[in-house]
C-alpha cells in the first residue's frame, strides 16, 4: 500500500490538491493471467471549489468472481455548453452538480477468459446555482431538476490480457446494456468497448488500441448522463469533458507506451471520435482529432500501477492537461 499527496490539473477542475491511496493485492490465480486486486481511493479539492471523492476498485476473489465497483461523491461546479458536436469552448454557463453514485459490474467466470454478469448504476443528482435566464434555467432540458437514476442490465467480458494493470499482450472486449426504468428517467444505454495490446522488441514497448461505442435510446435521458467525449480516458486533448455530449458517441484511440528506466515511462497517443443525436448524423468532416504525450511513474515498486501525466491537443487548437491513476485504457 502507498499513499501519495495528489496535485494536478484538468480542464474541468483547474488545479486540484488532495490525497490518493494505492492498494494492490497480488493475484493467486494459477491460470497464467495476472489479475491482481487493486483499490485506489482518493479525495481531491479543486480551485473551482469542487470536491471529488471516490473509490475505484477492481476485486478478484479466489473463485474467479470479479467485482468492478466505484462509489463516488462529487460536489461539482461544472460548465454547460449545450448538447451536440459543434459547441463553442468559450460559450458556456456555470452550474453545480452535487451527486452520489454507485456504479459497477459483477462478473462470474465461464472460463479463464470469459465472464458474464450484471452491470449497475445508481445515482442521485441535485443541480443548483443555475444562471438566471440561462439555458438550464429557461429551457426544457431533461435532468435540470435532478433526480434518481437506476440503471441495471447484463454485462459480458472477454479478457485475455496478461496483466490488468499494465497489459502488454491480449484483448479486452466488454459489452453491457443498462436500462433505466425504475428511477425518475426512462432510457436504455448500450456500450461496447474493444481493446488490443501487443508488445514488440520487448515488453518495454507496447502498442494499445481502443474502440468504444456508447449508444442511447429513449427520450427521457438526463443531459448529464448523455455520452461524452474528452476527460482523462476518452480523447485526451478536448478542452472540457462536458463540451461535446449527445445520445450517441464513438471514439478510437491508440497509444505507444515505453518503459525507460526504474519506475519511469513515457507515452504518445492519437485519437478520433464524435457525438451525434442519431448514428446517421455522423459526418467525417466534423470528427474530433486528438494527439498528445505523457509521463508515467509506477506508484508501487514492482507493480505496474502508474501515476500518469498527459498533455493533449485537439482539433481547433484546444489543449488539456491531465493527472490520473492507471492507464487511460
Amino acid at each position: 500500500m502507498a499513499v501519495y499527496p495528489a496535485a494536478g490539473y484538468q480542464p474541468e477542475t483547474s488545479f486540484q490538491i488532495g490525497a490518493i491511496a494505492v492498494v494492490v493485492v497480488p493475484s493467486n490465480n494459477q491460470s497464467g493471467y495476472d489479475r491482481p486486486t487493486s483499490i485506489t481511493p482518493f479525495v481531491l479539492y479543486t480551485f473551482k471549489n469542487q470536491v471529488l471523492s471516490a473509490i475505484n476498485a477492481d476485486i478478484f476473489f479466489k473463485n474467479g468472481i470479479n467485482l468492478e465497483i466505484s462509489p463516488r461523491y462529487f460536489n461539482y461546479p461544472d460548465n454547460y455548453y449545450g448538447i451536440g458536436n459543434d459547441n463553442d469552448p468559450d460559450a458556456f454557463e456555470k452550474y453545480t452538480n452535487r451527486f452520489w453514485q454507485l456504479e459497477g459490474r459483477l462478473f462470474k467466470p465461464l472460463n479463464d477468459k470469459t465472464f458474464v454478469g450484471l452491470s449497475f448504476d445508481l445515482q442521485n443528482n441535485k443541480l443548483k446555482d443555475l444562471e438566471e435566464g440561462g439555458r438550464l434555467d429557461s429551457e426544457l432540458i431533461n435532468g435540470v431538476d435532478g433526480g434518481n437514476n437506476i440503471g441495471i442490465g447484463p454485462a459480458f467480458k472477454y479478457d485475455s490480457r496478461d496483466n490488468t494493470l499494465y497489459p502488454t499482450d491480449g484483448y479486452l472486449i466488454s459489452a453491457q446494456v443498462r436500462t433505466s426504468q425504475l428511477g425518475d428517467f426512462s432510457y436504455t444505454n448500450y456500450q461496447l468497448d474493444f481493446r488490443k495490446y501487443l508488445s514488440f522488441g520487448s515488453d518495454k514497448n507496447v502498442l494499445a488500441f481502443n474502440v468504444n461505442t456508447n449508444f442511447t435510446s429513449g427520450d427521457n435521458v438526463p443531459f448529464y448522463k448523455l455520452p461524452q467525449l474528452g476527460g482523462d480516458e476518452r480523447l485526451r486533448g478536448i478542452a472540457n469533458a462536458s463540451l461535446y455530449r449527445d445520445k450517441q458517441s464513438f471514439y478510437a484511440q491508440t497509444e505507444y507506451r515505453r518503459h525507460l528506466f526504474w519506475r519511469v515511462g513515457v507515452v504518445a497517443f492519437l485519437g478520433v471520435g464524435d457525438v451525434a443525436e442519431i448514428v446517421s448524423d455522423y459526418n467525417f468532416n466534423e470528427f474530433k482529432y486528438v494527439a498528445g504525450v505523457g509521463y508515467r511513474f509506477a506508484a508501487i515498486k514492482d507493480q505496474k500501477l502508474n501515476l500518469r501525466f498527459d498533455f493533449g491537443v485537439s482539433r481547433g487548437g484546444q489543449t488539456a492537461f491531465y493527472l490520473g491513476m492507471r492507464e487511460a485504457f
